[in-house]
């Protein structure tokens, strides 16, 4: 968590947290893409997402072509001097801030010529996807379709809108405020969500197309499509709007995973798998799925999910763990210390630290209460300790730099 870290997790198979934060991926190991391109399929990553590959931040690496689609969020496509003119419509305090990335978006799609569904930075990431499999389906391939979408600036064309919430007229803020989201009043909440849900409905139009384009070109007996995300964000849920600055309820940390073989298709069968699973188990399960052996010098730190695509079972993770460690977050929107600790039973979690101050620490019982709205920590303060304990051994395992866990144990913020 967020973004970058859930990548690296990705794209390396091994622990962002609790070793790196938010920033470059890592020049000296092996990566998911490099492997495979090692092996001899083509490699090909599409993307939108301007943090991966800007600042010399290189999550292309390995990819054997890549192709960044300009222009989200606060990309610096549009010149300064048109990126000034834009208005910030209503209250700027109601923005994120600094509110100058709401200007930049505006900019940048008024210079990339934006009209219709399909110049959407989501539509042109399918569409290009899409070209790409005409020229990759004679070959062995991985492809990353990357779409930053459903992602702030919430800007979705109208006709998705109106599906949720036809008729408004307020000012619609396309990039609220992390945190607590007291400012907005209950219209504007609701403008709010129901920009997210018409990008998200936007999304799901266009991944479609690249299913429907697997089919179309061939591809449905030999291709394994597998469909996930970095987080969610808030939209009012626990008083809050945006991420980093809330706690890492789930409805932020908990992300999907759908894989789809040609023989589930096939057969027009699927199973759910309720193995707690987490994003350094992409890699193991791409390479397995690919039959493609890694390099001796990766220490893969995840587990092949590809047992499951059989049928069979396989042992995974008796519990989650979403965090950023404090010490290796340059990045000054996301406080450090965020940290979650769940099970198929409990979560805990312990809200960032926020210039020096920490609220006390949560535990939700997901079996009554899987919106996670009770704390229960004061009756159940042996539950936690034991969470705690695991967070603790897990920290100890893969911090590579020997340090002590971070975060105070709940006793001791209780």
């Amino acid at each position: 968590y967020p973004t970058l870290p859930h990548r690296t997790d990705s794209f390396l198979g091994t622990w962002a947290f609790p070793n790196v934060g938010w920033g470059p991926l890592d020049r000296t190991v092996p990566t998911l893409a490099e492997v495979i391109s090692a092996a001899g399929a083509d490699t090909f990553l599409e993307i939108d997402c301007p943090h991966m590959v800007k600042q010399g931040h290189y999550y292309e690496r390995g990819f054997s072509a890549w192709r960044w689609e300009r222009g989200h969020e606060n990309d610096n496509l549009a010149p300064k001097s048109l990126v000034q003119k834009m208005p910030v419509p209503g209250d700027p305090k109601k923005y994120r801030q600094p509110v100058w990335p709401v200007q930049q978006h505006q900019a940048n799609m008024l210079f990339r010529g934006r009209e219709r569904d399909e110049d959407y930075l989501m539509a042109v990431v399918a569409r290009n996807a899409v070209e790409d499999l005409r020229h990759l389906k004679d070959s062995q391939f991985f492809m990353w379709v990357d779409m930053f979408d459903p992602h702030e600036p919430f800007d979705p064309p109208q006709h998705y809108f109106d599906r949720y919430y036809p008729g408004f007229e307020g000012v619609l803020y396309t990039v609220p405020v992390y945190g607590r989201c007291d400012c907005y009043s209950k219209e504007e909440l609701q403008a709010i969500r129901a920009a997210y849900l018409a990008e998200s409905t936007m999304v799901d139009h266009w991944l479609g197309y690249v299913i429907s384009a697997v089919k179309d070109l061939g591809l449905d007996e030999n291709t394994v499509i597998l469909f996930t995300s970095d987080h969610g964000l808030c939209y009012g849920d626990h008083g809050f709007t945006g991420k980093n600055f809330a706690p890492l309820y789930g409805n932020v940390a908990r992300i999907p995973l759908l894989v789809s073989t040609p023989e589930m298709r096939s057969a027009g069968k699927s199973r759910k798998v309720k193995q707690l699973v987490q994003p350094v188990d992409l890699m193991p399960t791409i390479l397995d799925t690919m039959g493609i052996t890694p390099p001796r010098e990766w220490k893969g730190e995840g587990v092949s999910l590809a047992p499951f695509l059989d049928g069979k079972s396989v042992e995974t993770h008796d519990t989650a763990f979403s965090g950023q460690y404090a010490a290796s977050s340059p990045n000054p929107n996301t406080p450090g210390g965020h940290l979650r600790v769940s099970t198929q039973e409990w979560a805990l979690i312990f809200p960032p630290d926020l210039g020096g101050t920490r609220e006390k620490p949560l535990l939700f019982d997901l079996k009554e209460d899987p919106a996670e709205t009770k704390d229960v920590l004061a009756k159940n303060p042996g539950v936690a300790q034991k969470l705690y304990a695991k967070y603790a051994e897990f920290f100890k395992a893969y911090n590579r730099a020997g340090d002590d866990a971070p975060i105070p144990a709940p006793a001791e913020l209780a």
